[in-house]
Parts: structure tokens; C-alpha cells; sequence
């Protein structure tokens, strides 16, 4: 059975605490949302600091990791030239830093951020949301199937949220994540959470209502 968005409200900290628990990657994923950005803003990064990104993306699968397109993303951002990479960066981040004076001439921030980002060489829109929340992760959010599957199960009990189609989107789109962030937005407003901790929320639902894990 799908899950509900009432019940997932019930058992917010029960979800967050189950996360931190079992998740391998929390330490560092907690270490990382609270001082990536500012690294990144600040200028005061390396190139493996976008590499370490990257290889979180694909590497929290654990157990269904599709070796072939992690290797091509990784071994394509590793053989970008730092400066590229921090140009991608810039771009991105000064999109998002001008969006209240662009949005309505050129379009929401985050659309002009991603586009910056898939200028990396490896990056496309799925990895280029990764970044994208390390750069800004009180107001966007990574997508990935498993994010997208939950997303899409508790949009059934929010019509707010607008109707998020069950099947992920091959290969992700800006428009779809247009869509997904919409969705996401609409539940952390309900369920009182910022995006790090409904990270750790969806993740732990993930796992019991479609893993078959308590």
C-alpha cells in the first residue's frame, strides 16, 4: 500500500530518527548540508568538494547502483578543469542569488541555476539537482527515483501539491523537476519540516513502504 501523507505526519521523527540511524551516509550528508553552501558561495572549495558531490549522488543508492553511468559522471567531472567547474558554479549560484529581480523576466532561479550546472561535462539534471541542493538546500531538493516515488505516492493526498505522475520521468527534465519541486514544497509546508530532515523522511518511507524495510 502506498503511503499516505497523514501518516507520514504522524511519524515524522520516527522517520528522521529511523534515517539517522541506519542511513551510512548520514554523518557526512548532515557534515555536508550545513557547510557546503557556504563553501561553495564563499568560494573556499576544491574541486573535490564538486567531485564528493557527484559520487554522493549515485553512491546512496547502495544496493542498486548503476556502476556504468557512475563511472562516466564521475570520471567526467573528474577530468573538468577546475575553473569550469567553478565557472558552472558561479552561474548557478548567481542565478540564485538574483531571482528576485530576474524570475519574471527569464524565468525561476532554479531553472537558470540547473542549466549552469549541466554545462558540467557528466552532469545532467538528476546529478545537477544534487548540487543544486548542496548550493541552496533550505529551498531545493535533490530528485532522484526514490525521492520521485514518494513524492508522487503522498501528491495523491495533497491536491495542492498538483498531480505528480507516478512513473519517473527517462531521462529527468528541468520541467519535471519544476514539477517535483512543487510537490516537495507543498509537503514540507504540511509536514513542518525543511528540506534536509523531508529528505531523511522520504528516504526512511522509501525504504518501509517499497523496500519491504522496517
Amino acid at each position: 500500500m502506498d503511503p499516505s501523507l497523514a501518516d507520514v505526519e504522524d511519524r515524522v521523527d520516527d522517520h528522521v530518527e529511523t534515517y539517522r540511524e541506519s542511513a551510512p551516509f548520514h554523518p557526512v550528508e548532515a557534515e555536508a548540508i550545513g557547510s557546503l553552501s557556504d563553501a561553495f558561495r564563499a568560494g573556499e572549495y576544491g574541486k573535490r568538494d564538486v567531485e564528493w558531490v557527484v559520487r554522493w549522488y549515485f553512491r546512496r543508492a547502495v544496493t542498486d547502483i548503476d556502476h556504468d553511468e557512475r563511472r562516466a559522471a564521475e570520471e567526467a567531472v573528474s577530468d573538468t578543469e577546475p575553473r569550469d567547474l567553478r565557472g558552472a558554479l558561479w552561474d548557478a549560484i548567481d542565478a540564485l542569488d538574483e531571482a528576485d529581480a530576474a524570475d519574471d523576466a527569464r524565468g525561476p532561479a532554479h531553472r537558470r541555476a540547473l542549466d549552469a550546472l549541466t554545462q558540467i561535462p557528466g552532469v545532467d539534471v538528476e546529478v545537477a539537482s544534487a548540487l543544486l541542493w548542496f548550493l541552496d538546500p533550505d529551498e531545493h531538493l535533490v530528485v532522484g527515483e526514490r525521492e520521485w516515488a514518494v513524492v508522487a505516492a503522498l501528491t495523491d493526498d495533497s491536491p495542492a501539491a498538483g498531480d505528480l505522475d507516478d512513473a519517473y520521468p527517462e531521462p529527468m527534465t528541468i520541467d519535471a523537476y519544476d514539477r517535483y519541486l512543487d510537490a516537495v514544497r507543498d509537503i514540507a509546508d504540511r509536514l513542518g519540516v525543511d528540506h534536509w530532515h523531508l529528505y531523511m523522511v522520504l528516504r526512511s518511507v522509501h525504504a518501509e513502504a517499497f523496500e519491504g524495510e522496517a
